[in-house]
């Protein structure tokens, strides 16, 4: 299959053009920056930048399938996130309206994110696909308007969005801070009862969007790809602990004082054009009970399910950092 992924050079999308090369499909990769490609064989993809991504399909404009990952999680305000999340996703679905060989082109798979559900309301209630979302933060506003407008080419484009739940693994950087806080001996969580997150190994998220994107019965639908299981934080970070054979200390910290430390992040954010990770739109994720989606249509359309344990994932990931000198 001829394949374009856009996100590449990203933690998940390098995951996925590889696992797709490594399938012997043809993969095209449009980046912002074409030598920022660590994880990215170029003798085996072909590695464009994005403004010359319209010229390409018009010379050749035979592609099957179209994964969009590209986009930003993190911004100074809401017209950054709209630029790089809902006007670029627009883009290229106009762009594939009028110049792909749409009798030929088979799917758009938009990998969007957990964020756009929100919160659930206990920890006996995971949002499934058919509530209606409510974000709590910009970056899953815009992501769900993002989703809206893959929605509206659905009638010319079959589209499927995939909605991961926090992912980890090999090559992420946000998770990272967690083992890092291990090694260190203290970790940080807010305070109050124990706060429930949905995560999704990254080797089982590409399994899931490649499944999503190649079967017929999930043209124009929407899926959590997640664990069946969500975990306790804190007994995630013991878990990490534990592989890293340290113990470490979970310092709870007020609420009041997290959103003060993300009130000057922002600050130095702006004023140094640079968002931080623990901003204060970050901090209001954070500052949520229970993070949890189910992954039932996942399983029941997709056949789709974990292939390893959580610890096993887990130890992937730290052999991993070890063996990068991450941590």
């Amino acid at each position: 299959m001829r394949c374009v992924v856009t996100g590449a050079t990203g933690f998940i999308g390098s995951h996925l053009a590889e696992s797709l090369l490594n399938e012997g499909h043809e993969v095209l990769c449009p980046v912002r920056d074409p030598r920022k490609h660590e994880y990215l064989n170029s003798s085996r993809a072909k590695i464009i930048a994005l403004d010359r991504l319209e010229g390409e399909i018009r010379s050749n404009n035979k592609f099957d399938y179209f994964f969009h990952l590209a986009g930003a999680t993190r911004a100074l305000n809401y017209e950054g996130y709209w630029s790089a999340n809902v006007e670029l996703t627009n883009y290229l679905l106009d762009l594939i309206s009028k110049s792909f060989d749409l009798q030929r082109f088979k799917r758009f798979v938009f990998v969007s994110s957990q964020a756009v559900s929100g919160p659930a309301p206990d920890h006996n209630s995971c949002i499934s696909e058919y509530d209606v979302p409510r974000p709590v933060s910009l970056y899953g506003r815009s992501k769900l308007e993002a989703e809206q407008v893959v929605k509206q080419y659905g009638d010319v484009i079959p589209y499927v969005i995939i909605r991961p739940s926090t992912v980890f693994g090999p090559r992420d950087t946000d998770v990272l801070e967690l083992f890092k806080s291990c090694k260190y001996r203290i970790t940080l969580c807010l305070t109050g009862r124990q706060r429930q997150v949905s995560v999704v190994f990254v080797e089982d998220l590409v399994t899931g969007i490649k499944r999503a994107a190649f079967l017929s019965k999930s043209v124009n639908e929407t899926y959590f790809i997640t664990n069946p299981e969500p975990v306790v934080w804190r007994q995630f970070v013991a878990d990490i602990a534990e592989l890293m054979g340290v113990h470490t200390i979970i310092l709870p910290i007020p609420g009041v004082i997290l959103k003060s430390l993300g009130f000057f992040a922002d600050i130095i954010g702006n004023f140094l054009g640079k968002p931080f990770l623990f901003r204060s739109e970050k901090i209001a994720e954070i500052d949520q009970w229970y993070w949890i989606c189910s992954s039932q249509k996942a399983y029941h359309d997709l056949g789709w399910a974990p292939q390893n344990s959580l610890k096993e994932n887990l130890k992937k990931t730290l052999d991993w950092y070890n063996n990068e000198g991450w941590i």
